[in-house]
């Protein structure tokens, strides 16, 4: 039987700074140019549980959590951005089931996920699952809110 590799187990290689340890380095160099010059507060792999264990007759189904790469707060102690570090916007790089999780995750915690292509000296940012065709957008630090993704 065939199995797909995806670009995230493929080529991510561990990496640790500042005592946080990143999936990847291009997880770690996001977190170096954007989000610790930000004076934001922010979490490195924050789990949010999606979908809650239940049972189904004899059996219980496990609970859905998906873990974000940054949640960045604002000053009042709300969510500002759920970042998600990728390599592409291609089903390569984002699985159907990285997108579905996305798609719950707003649906519970109503901010959606924002997923982050790094370049060399500035991050593409897009929503994706959205009945809005929503094009990346080119950012170069993280004061923006998410509206602005859409505008």
């Amino acid at each position: 039987m065939y199995k797909r590799t995806h670009a995230a187990s493929h080529f991510g290689k561990k990496v640790v700074l500042d005592g946080f340890k990143f999936d990847s380095l291009k997880e770690a160099t996001f977190y170096q140019r954007y989000i610790k010059p930000s004076g934001y507060q922010f979490t490195t792999q924050e789990r949010f549980t999606l979908l809650e264990t239940f049972p189904l007759e004899l059996v219980k189904l496990r609970q859905t959590v998906y873990k974000s790469d940054f949640v960045v707060y604002d000053k009042n102690g709300s969510i500002k951005h759920v970042y998600d570090v990728k390599n592409g916007y291609t089903e390569y790089a984002i699985d159907p089931k990285s997108k579905l999780k996305f798609s719950l995750f707003a649906r519970k915690y109503g901010v959606p996920v924002e997923v982050v292509v790094m370049r060399k000296n500035y991050f593409n940012v897009a929503i994706l699952g959205t009945t809005k065709k929503v094009k990346p957008v080119p950012m170069v630090n993280i004061d923006y809110d998410w509206q602005d993704i859409i505008r």
